[in-house]
């Protein structure tokens, strides 16, 4: 029997921002029979109050949530911080430097705020849609964050084609420590080498003391590919593209915004007896 369900948030779980009560009501059911569900995401922490409330797990003890890609695990009671792991200033440096030049919008996130430089008028906006802590900075200067802990660092730019181009050109010096990643078909994530959402699954799951092979995955980009390779059950959404489907042990018939998270909690949670 499955113990706990990692789900992504965006492009798996919500649908403008939200939970929709059609995963409400699976999830509630679910936790009914003693499942945890536990969101998996890139976000950072203060971008999801909202939808711990909606699922019913926000503030509340042994309920957890995992962000910035595995780089953060938090017990929701008081925002206890059980894990963080997150990119050093010489290596934000070193891709924050090199993003000055590209035609990108550049994300740098603290655990506490995110602060967009080469602002693009619709990642401002998307911000605000998440109600995410953010600060638009003028000058192209992060010397301020020095002594900051930063959890990661985001190109933006709603052309995939160029940003995995900009990620094939850029030099390998800059790469080699770090973790590189794309999600929501517009951002080049980085963090830390050795951080993804399988790592910070794998902690929470030992922390919980159940085994990896009772835990499910689901998500629909290339940063959820580890998590759904770790989970015990990997699932993927129909809306990924077909690299990331061929990882999944089961690809949804439903769309985010359809039920997917429904239909695999019914699936394999609901009618599992």
């Amino acid at each position: 029997m499955y113990k706990i369900m990692y789900s992504d948030l965006d492009e798996t779980l919500l649908v403008n921002h939200h939970v929709p009560d059609f995963n409400v009501e699976a999830i509630k059911k679910a936790q009914e029979k003693g499942l945890k569900f536990v969101p998996c995401t890139g976000r950072a922490y203060n971008m999801i109050p909202e939808i711990l409330k909606e699922i019913g797990t926000y503030d509340q003890e042994n309920e957890y949530a995992i962000c910035f890609n595995g780089g953060l695990v938090v017990e929701n009671k008081n925002q206890k911080i059980l894990y963080f792991k997150g990119l050093d200033y010489e290596n934000c440096s070193k891709i924050f430097d090199y993003g000055k030049e590209l035609d990108v919008c550049v994300l740098v996130f603290t655990i506490d705020c995110c602060y967009i430089f080469h602002a693009d008028k619709r990642e401002v906006e998307r911000k605000i849609e998440q109600k995410a802590p953010f600060k638009v900075i003028d000058t192209y200067d992060m010397s301020f964050l020095k002594n900051e802990n930063i959890a990661k660092i985001l190109y933006a730019k709603r052309d995939m084609d160029r940003l995995k181009d900009i990620v094939e050109t850029m030099p390998e010096v800059i790469k080699k420590d770090v973790n590189i990643t794309y999600s929501s078909n517009r951002y080049i994530e980085f963090n830390t080498k050795g951080v993804n959402k399988g790592t910070g699954m794998r902690f929470l799951t030992d922390y919980l003391g159940f085994n990896i092979n009772q835990t499910i995955g689901i998500g629909d980009n290339y940063n959820d590919v580890e998590m759904i390779k770790t989970a015990g059950l990997g699932c993927v959404v129909a809306c990924a593209s077909d690299d990331v489907k061929a990882l999944a042990q089961y690809v949804t018939v439903h769309d985010y915004d359809q039920g997917a998270v429904k239909e695999v909690i019914e699936k394999y949670i609901l009618e599992e007896e």
